[in-house]
């Protein structure tokens, strides 16, 4: 299911984001410019709504801003933690957010 129609169905929100899963810098999910929107906050939130899906919690471990073939890519390393009845799973993953629109923009 695409990200955004995830979180409009399971959170009631409609963001202005399209593109891919996040997963790889080549798949970024695509944040659009919209006067008023708050980037940083809004990749939170998506981090936020993904952990609540997945059932785990989350904290970040870095976040970096690159270029990648002409566009603005903000990566977050977060570290992921699931309980279960006999462990705690830890691991360590990437996103990855195409905020070229949102870049050096005034509202």
């Amino acid at each position: 299911m695409i990200i955004r129609d995830l979180i409009k169905q399971d959170f009631g929100k409609d963001l202005p984001i399209s593109g891919g899963d996040g997963n790889s810098i080549d798949t970024p999910i695509v944040i659009h410019r919209k006067a008023g929107n708050k980037y940083v906050a809004m990749e939170y939130f998506i981090l936020q709504c993904l952990g609540e899906v997945r059932q785990i919690e989350w904290k970040l471990v870095q976040q970096a801003l690159m270029e990648h073939h002409g566009r603005q890519i903000d990566q977050m390393k977060i570290e992921t933690i699931q309980t279960t009845e006999h462990e705690v799973i830890t691991k360590i993953e990437n996103y990855y957010f195409d905020i070229t629109e949102c870049i050096d923009q005034d509202d």
